[in-house]
């Protein structure tokens, strides 16, 4: 039985990124940029307003004050999207929007509220600056500059400045093609009635859920039986098909659990077996032709947990999110429990802040079957594998359901 962080160092060094591929704009979002990006335009591409005001040359005001009045003539509007061939003269000025490009002649923009309009005269008070509320040509970004640079997560705000420049696609690195079996002789369907011994096939729909909400490509093999031959041609088929093979229970130590005897059989390189966690001791990473291979525990409570723990972060690393992570923080049990000492523990929990600080209350039994427990939790606490009870008031590290730093377990 390996320790967590051995785990984590052996799934890294095997997980390689494995190409890059091209997403229109909107299918890119938290994807990772496989490329420098540089701006193709000149933002803005005019001298524009940054208020809603007037437009003036700014040495009309010099002698501005409450006393001297300044008076110009407002000759029209200039609207967001509108161009005036047209030269401002001194003693002229122009009604100007948001966004609008400034005239030929002006240098300054007036903010509406600090002047005053009495038919077509504007009114100003005080001397006005060169440059004021304008915003000049590229003075954002310049034609050839970097706009974003590769490897950056691409997020909605990311989205607007490549639909600025002109992108409507970008390379990002590929997602793996992740496949699911699932096999257990008791499931069924969630459609069907359940019978006698049988209950329904929850574990495929949380891991399409999970590797779904990574943005990842799932291949759903559905149920296997627990037989031998047949578990092996679908283990086969997987890992021809896809980059990450998951299979969700088979991979303890019962009679029918078959996946590490095939894996051996088929030539397949099994790093490790079983992890000091809990829940989800029975895990197997395996690799085979560069293709990986998670045998995940059955338990709803387990498979979840491991996911995230060890599958989670191999599937973002080969999207090129090495510095995924979640911020850790001490949290205060506020019950006391016992636990088993040789594995580090995991327990789900509802973590509240008060006054600073941050506590954990008890969401119900820690079986690994109790998917109902994780629903209501909105955390966990990690107690070290040494520790057996737990004592209301002690503190621990925790963290918001779910997340690792990968980048920890890369060497450089």
């Amino acid at each position: 039985m390996v320790n967590i962080d051995y785990a984590l160092n052996v799934i890294c060094k095997e997980t390689k990124i494995i190409g890059t591929e091209n997403k229109d704009l909107l299918s890119s979002v938290n994807r990772v940029l496989a490329e420098d990006i540089y701006s193709k335009d000149n933002l803005p591409p005019f001298n524009k307003s940054s208020k809603d005001g007037y437009a003036i040359k700014s040495e009309d005001t010099l002698n501005c004050s409450k006393e001297n009045v300044c008076k110009l003539k407002v000759k029209g509007i200039i609207k967001a999207g509108d161009f005036i061939n047209d030269t401002l003269k001194n003693g002229e000025a122009y009604k100007i929007m948001t966004g609008a490009p400034i005239p030929k002649g002006a240098d300054a923009v007036v903010k509406i509220e600090d002047i005053e309009i009495k038919d077509d005269n504007l009114f100003i008070f005080e001397p006005i600056n060169e440059n004021n509320n304008i915003i000049k040509f590229g003075e954002e970004i310049k034609i050839g500059d970097l706009a974003i640079k590769k490897d950056t997560v691409i997020r909605p705000v990311e989205i607007g400045v490549l639909a600025s420049l002109g992108y409507s696609s970008v390379k990002v690195y590929k997602a793996p093609t992740v496949a699911l079996i699932i096999t257990g002789d008791e499931l069924v369907d969630i459609n069907s009635d359940i019978k006698n011994g049988q209950i329904r096939n929850s574990n495929e729909y949380s891991l399409k859920a999970l590797v779904t909400n990574l943005n990842a490509e799932v291949l759903s093999l559905g149920i296997v039986s627990d037989d031998r031959e047949n578990l092996k041609e679908k283990m086969k088929y997987a890992l021809e098909k896809a980059d990450i093979v998951i299979t969700s229970g088979g991979a303890s130590v019962g009679d029918y659990d078959f996946v590490k005897d095939i894996l051996k059989e088929i030539g397949a390189d099994i790093k490790f077996s079983k992890i000091a966690i809990k829940p989800g001791k029975p895990v197997t990473f395996a690799t085979f032709n560069e293709k990986l291979f998670f045998a995940l525990p059955g338990n709803p409570s387990s498979l979840i947990t491991t996911f995230e723990k060890f599958v989670k972060p191999t599937i973002e690393k080969i999207m090129g999110k090495d510095d995924f992570h979640s911020e850790q923080f001490k949290v205060i049990a506020m019950y006391d429990f016992e636990c088993e000492i040789g594995r580090e523990k995991y327990v789900y929990v509802e973590i509240k802040k008060k006054d600073g600080n941050y506590y954990a209350y008890k969401v119900g039994s820690q079986c690994s079957n109790h998917l109902m427990t994780m629903s209501r939790a909105n955390g966990i606490i990690v107690i070290p594998k040494e520790i057996g009870h737990v004592k209301a008031g002690e503190a621990f590290n925790g963290e918001f359901i779910f997340g690792i730093n990968f980048k920890k377990y890369i060497k450089e």
